[in-house]
């Protein structure tokens, strides 16, 4: 009886944590992710980005300048990525509006929550001063893998020991110049080549100092194969990227949702509109369909898509 209590509690929590992820970011998105570059150095296997079709580009600083302006007038606490679907360090190297003043540009705007997701091979010594001084709240690195073969079969191009070291010397930097940010998460994407490696990854990552992200593998909206997705559309919940998070691409147009990525379905274009104006217009009905569970009224990937299944993470 004891342990059906318990299962019982902790299905509870899991129902009420779901509750709380889908509910609706009604005025003004709670999740920001802006494509600063979409451009990648790498070719991972469980990644999209590799079969995109969109043209690929920088984000214009004005553009960035006037977003970041919208962000801090109408959510100051909204979580901003500095990246949508690219690896924003490729940034680094420009002498003037690179990747540093952009976070900085965005803190000094008065932002609590800017973050980055990176695949770590960029972040030398000398962008991990960088992301310390310029204030960024977290960064999420990419490895999935635990030894060096793991990694060069899903992250194809990079090199497992330099984002290891590059990661621990982030750790150890912070605790030198005694600073709580970024906090450092390494990401683990869950995999049937890797699954049997997540207990090592966790165990070497939380002695290193680093918090863990395991997630599930997610398809890109169609883009690569993802057989753990396995629901059914009878079995469908509205989707959290789509319940509370906006998309922009470098060259500023809006799409559905975070996962697409190659801008399938465009709901608006913040170079001559507001991101309220998008999030309150078209992409206010999207979140009415996906509440209504009118599921079948939706745009093409959406309508189709199997990625809400996978809009969860464990921490640890």
């Amino acid at each position: 009886m004891r342990e059906k209590s318990r299962k019982d509690i902790k299905s509870i929590k899991e129902e009420q944590a779901r509750s709380e992820r889908l509910s609706e970011a009604v005025n003004f998105p709670s999740v920001i992710l802006l494509d600063t570059t979409s451009y990648c150095n790498l070719r991972c296997t469980m990644c999209g980005h590799k079969d995109m079709t969109r043209i690929k580009g920088n984000m214009k600083w004005e553009l960035f300048t006037k977003l970041i302006d919208e962000i801090a007038e109408e959510n100051r606490n909204a979580r901003v990525w500095m990246v949508f679907f690219g690896e924003a360090l490729l940034l680094k190297g420009k002498k003037s509006h690179n990747v540093y003043d952009m976070i900085k540009y965005a803190k000094d705007k008065g932002l609590t929550d800017v973050v980055l997701n990176s695949n770590g091979n960029l972040m030398d010594n000398e962008a991990s001063e960088n992301l310390i001084s310029c204030g960024l709240y977290a960064i999420y690195i990419g490895i999935d893998a635990f030894n060096p073969f793991a990694y060069s079969k899903v992250r194809v191009g990079g090199d497992y020991n330099v984002v290891v070291n590059n990661v621990i010397k982030l750790i150890k930097l912070k605790e030198k110049n005694k600073v709580d940010c970024p906090d450092v998460y390494v990401q683990f994407v869950e995999m049937e080549e890797n699954k049997e490696q997540i207990k090592d990854f966790v165990n070497f990552w939380r002695k290193q100092g680093a918090k863990v992200k395991i997630r599930p593998k997610v398809s890109w909206a169609g883009i690569v194969e993802a057989s753990n997705l396995t629901l059914s559309q009878q079995e469908r919940w509205p989707c959290y990227w789509a319940m509370r998070s906006l998309s922009v691409t470098d060259q500023g147009k809006v799409v559905t949702c975070a996962v697409d990525v190659d801008a399938k379905f465009v709901v608006g274009d913040v170079n001559n509109q507001s991101i309220k104006k998008i999030w309150n217009g078209p992409l206010k009905d999207f979140r009415r369909k996906h509440l209504e569970r009118r599921y079948n009224e939706l745009p093409w990937p959406c309508r189709d898509c199997k990625d809400w299944q996978a809009a969860r993470a464990e921490f640890i």
